[in-house]
């Protein structure tokens, strides 16, 4: 993608809270192992979870499973306005506990370099010398910062003359192949960018992205990854050189992973993927913090209807732990999985995501929309992750 917006923030929050006197101590509530005080919220929210809303008295009729909504939630002065495609989703599903991979060694990455006969040279050390040179030449306010990754601090670099794949971390994987990677180069900043969701007709039909996929599957499936789930996808096509530019997040039995974070607190991970796909190969693919091997699973629980979604984010909103306006439209709902890092292993957490996506949230911005730019002013939700089976939130920006 041509234009790419990151904003980090870097917050650090410090409660202290000291309870006296001689009360009767009220029921406990337990977030992330740290025991606080039940709130009326809280048990209001528990309560629409453990109860099937009552399609006569709700919004049910709008939001049929794999049908569309569109309304208000909450009020004129503070509310939230979803207007989307509600998918259809499962009814329970499971929670899931990711370590670092154990089986990646020198000869799995031989065969995802796939040198045809070409003499493969292990160049781990001259990078990481190179690099340790360049971070030495480099002034301390422009190195880079520390950022806490999923996985180990392992890395291991192959080469054949023509192509290069690394392993790092037991997470991360990284291919190029160098001479398909300067083709696509010498077209990307000319060429059209063509959405593959919003104007499918103007690709090529002698390469759909559904080919562009199969390749890439091919590809993954040396690492024993068979499920993705494609967030972006972009068409470039310019004086006979053709490809995709694909982001993409791992996918457990059809859910894919979170990939639209916004704001990137220390911490923090976001799995992702991203490659530069030809009709002869893949030019480039990078995957970050994203291939872990499934080390547990929690009990199946209940995916929250859309129904009782909004009606727990009218609850948040009434007691103003969410701030929305009514003005703009939060146009996409899907059901993911929000990664957590948590020491050494990273926690998934089934998630509805309900949210404008960050391209055309800049892109109203860039257009001076009076309605953006007075909800971004006043804080409102754009993005917002509320835990499918719980009825959390989970982030909210």
């Amino acid at each position: 993608m041509k234009k790419i917006f990151l904003s980090v923030l870097i917050a650090g929050v410090l409660e202290i809270c000291v309870l006296t006197g001689c009360q009767k101590a009220p029921e406990a509530s337990s977030d992330s192992g740290v025991y606080h005080a039940k709130s009326s919220l809280e048990d209001e929210v528990e309560n629409i979870v453990a109860k099937e809303p009552d399609r006569n008295t709700t919004k049910a009729d709008e939001a049929e499973p794999g049908g569309s909504y569109d309304a208000l939630v909450g009020t004129e002065e503070n509310g939230i306005w979803i207007c989307a495609e509600v998918p259809v989703v499962p009814k329970t599903v499971q929670a899931l506990t990711l370590q670092e991979r154990d089986d990646w060694d020198t000869e799995k990455l031989k065969e995802l370099l796939h040198s045809e006969g070409r003499k493969v040279q292990d160049i781990t050390a001259e990078y990481l010398a190179q690099r340790e040179k360049e971070l030495s030449e480099m002034n301390e306010e422009d190195k880079p910062g520390e950022w806490l990754n999923f996985g180990d601090d392992s890395f291991m670099l192959l080469s054949d003359g023509k192509k290069e794949a690394s392993f790092a971390g037991n997470t991360c994987v990284s291919y190029e192949d160098k001479i398909l990677k300067k083709n696509c180069g010498a077209i990307y900043k000319k060429a059209p960018e063509i959405d593959v969701k919003r104007d499918s007709e103007a690709i090529s039909p002698q390469f759909p992205v559904s080919r562009a996929k199969e390749i890439l599957l091919e590809k993954l499936a040396i690492l024993d990854i068979e499920e993705i789930y494609i967030s972006e996808g972009f068409y470039y096509e310019l004086d006979g050189t053709a490809f995709y530019e694909l982001v993409f997040t791992p996918s457990y039995e059809m859910m894919g992973v979170a990939s639209e974070f916004g704001k990137i607190a220390l911490g923090e991970v976001q799995p992702r993927g991203t490659a530069w796909i030809t009709e002869d190969g893949i030019a480039t693919m990078s995957l970050n913090d994203y291939c872990g091997k499934i080390t547990e699973q929690s009990e199946t629980g209940n995916v929250l209807t859309f129904p009782q979604v909004t009606d727990i984010l009218e609850r948040y909103l009434e007691n103003d732990t969410l701030c929305g306006n009514s003005e703009v439209k939060l146009t996409q709902a899907e059901l993911v999985y929000y990664p957590t890092l948590r020491e050494s292993e990273l926690i998934l957490t089934p998630a509805w995501h309900i949210y404008i996506p960050l391209s055309e949230m800049m892109e109203a911005l860039e257009s001076e929309d009076k309605e953006w730019q007075e909800a971004t002013e006043e804080g409102a939700a754009w993005n917002i992750y509320l835990d499918a089976v719980k009825g959390k939130l989970i982030k909210v920006e």
